[in-house]
């Protein structure tokens, strides 16, 4: 996780405003490239708080970094930010994604040091 870094795209409010959608659940699963998957509260996905970024530093994004388009979730551990993103998932209940079922927290605040399953 870094700060001040510079990324632009377009807000998930603004996506699901022009698509008329008023999310459903409380609960999302973004789905990416390769079948991987992670969940992001829509709490935190709406109010100004998560995008699809499309640009970083002024220029598109690499493959590498995710490009063409990333999920950007930038209060939340960086894999919550799903690379080569393709779609989100309106869930009942918050499912674990890729990383979560592995061991790692099901939601991922770096403040709290929350990497872990069994972190607070």
């Amino acid at each position: 996780t870094k700060f001040d870094t510079p990324w632009q795209g377009v807000l998930v409010d603004d996506i699901l405003a022009d698509a008329g959608v008023e999310p459903p659940t409380g609960f999302t699963l973004a789905h990416a490239f390769d079948g991987y998957t992670t969940n992001v509260p829509v709490k935190d996905l709406t109010a100004g708080k998560a995008m699809v970024a499309l640009l970083y530093e002024g220029k598109p994004i690499t493959p590498d970094h995710g490009g063409p388009a990333r999920l950007l979730v930038p209060h939340l551990y960086f894999w919550k930010s799903a690379k080569w993103l393709n779609g989100l998932q309106f869930t009942s209940r918050d499912e674990p994604g890729f990383w979560e079922l592995r061991g790692y927290h099901i939601y991922g605040d770096p403040w709290r040091e929350q990497r872990y399953t069994n972190d607070p």
